[in-house]
């Protein structure tokens, strides 16, 4: 499947605020059609660049200040927990222990929540990055010229494509969820997925992403899924061999690129859950 018509359905599906936050790769797309062929004038080039430039400017906002957020939120979900803890050590403050277990899951669902948008946040990343990449390989064919190895070293120079922090807050909200709520019956491990695609013959050497096995699910759930296949099925059509292809660049960022992603509608052990770690 095309890049294009790959981005048009995850836009379909992806979270309705988030929309107008991606690349415009058809309007771009469009425009290097009016482009003269070959060579076009170092003006249009100055001009082309610049519209670029807007785009990295768009995602930079947005990741930032999605990061932020995200940090901001997961502080106050751990300051909640230490709360809860200290309330369950009281005689007299919890009425019962049915109020004590929902107001335990009640953060759960927000730690899964939010673990699920940190995820799609990073798959937002590759996602633009990868339609730079995109738009960059059409102009230079249709130009005959070399923007796309200035330009793309930018681009990975830039904080939407800096995702080591969100990694790291990723890994820190799957460790809280796996100390506060076990839920090893809905986690297939990475290695019985690797399995299976390379019984299929699509294995993915990148990927160690445990996908969860639960039915349903939130939205942003089966968004943040939508987007990791999105993501692993633009590395593997990319070509490893080209230093500057979609999958050679993401096998270099980092090889967990996506986390655990938790369904919200698998309950942990009840055992588990009346029970303050």
């Amino acid at each position: 499947m095309k890049f294009g018509k790959e981005l048009g359905i995850h836009l379909e599906q992806t979270l309705p605020e988030w929309k107008d936050k991606y690349l415009c790769y058809k309007p771009l797309k469009k425009l290097l059609k009016h482009l003269p062929n070959p060579d076009p004038s170092p003006h249009l080039q100055r001009w082309f660049v610049t519209i670029l430039n807007q785009q990295l400017d768009k995602f930079n906002d947005f990741y930032v200040d999605k990061e932020e957020e995200f940090v901001i939120r997961f502080q106050e979900l751990k300051q909640r927990i230490e709360q809860v803890k200290e309330k369950s050590c009281k005689d007299g403050v919890f009425t019962s222990e049915i109020e004590f277990s929902d107001e335990l899951m009640a953060i759960r669902r927000e730690f899964v929540t939010i673990h699920g948008e940190m995820v799609l946040l990073k798959n937002y990343s590759s996602l633009n990055f990868a339609g730079i990449i995109k738009i960059l390989k059409k102009y230079d064919k249709r130009t005959g010229g070399l923007l796309r190895v200035h330009f793309t070293q930018l681009a990975l120079r830039q904080p939407f494509f800096t995702t080591e922090p969100l990694t790291r807050l990723v890994h820190e909200c799957e460790e809280n969820l796996d100390l506060l709520f076990p839920l090893e019956a809905e986690v297939v491990e990475s290695t019985s997925s690797s399995n299976a695609k390379a019984k299929a013959g699509t294995s993915d050497s990148n990927s160690t992403t445990p996908l969860s096995v639960g039915e349903g699910g939130s939205d942003v759930y089966r968004r943040t899924v939508d987007a990791i296949r999105t993501i692993k099925g633009l590395k593997k059509e990319s070509s490893t061999s080209n230093p500057l292809s979609f999958a050679s660049i993401f096998g270099n960022q980092d090889t967990d690129d996506t986390g655990a992603i938790t369904d919200t509608q698998s309950e942990p052990d009840c055992d588990d859950a009346h029970s303050p770690k």
